[in-house]
């Protein structure tokens, strides 16, 4: 019996989301996939890479919501030691998405439909 996507993806985080944000993070996801390859609903034959683009998506989220009350260095002076610190960039939802469609386009680009 072939499992559902979400029980994909909680095999694959060590701390998964609730259902309700996990739907939530599918379904963002999803859209992404849609409006990438012009077509109306995700195929089965891609149930695998929208699981591991949503696992993507959760730990980068994790990652940028572990650093947002860190700064980084921004210069170091070795004579009498200063060290000077700056605000971690942050990057928006939009352009995480993005790099994450940049690693899957290879696995889409077979489902993506050109439009005239």
């Amino acid at each position: 019996m072939a499992k559902s996507l979400i029980e994909i993806i909680k095999s694959k985080l060590p701390n998964p989301p609730d259902d309700n944000e996990l739907e939530s993070h599918i379904e963002e996801v999803a859209q992404s996939i849609l409006n990438y390859c012009n077509i109306s609903e995700v195929p089965e034959a891609l149930r695998f890479v929208h699981a591991n683009m949503v696992v993507d998506f959760i730990k980068i989220q994790n990652r940028s919501n572990d650093s947002e009350g860190q700064q980084a260095v921004t210069s170091i002076k070795e004579g009498d030691v200063t060290v000077q610190f700056g605000s971690v960039k942050k990057e928006s939802g939009e352009q995480v998405m993005e790099n994450i469609l940049f690693d899957y386009k290879d696995q889409l680009k077979r489902f993506r439909k050109l439009r005239w």
